[in-house]
């Protein structure tokens, strides 16, 4: 499991829609963190997220 956050979720969610992601402290604590299973797709997805590549560009679709 790998830590993402909300913004990365949403992305993530929308692109992979088959891909597990769960939260913790389900209440409104604020105290809550999102983690993302670790298929291919996923990583894929996050890696060019957190590289920047698709900062500007909240869309699109990869294989």
């Amino acid at each position: 499991m790998v830590e993402i956050n909300k913004q990365e979720r949403e992305i993530i969610a929308n692109r992979c829609p088959g891909v597990h992601i769960v939260r913790t402290m389900k209440q409104r604590s604020k105290r809550h963190h999102y983690y993302c299973e670790e298929a291919k797709r996923a990583m894929r997805v996050l890696e060019r997220l957190r590289r920047g590549e698709d900062a500007q560009n909240g869309g699109g679709q990869w294989s």
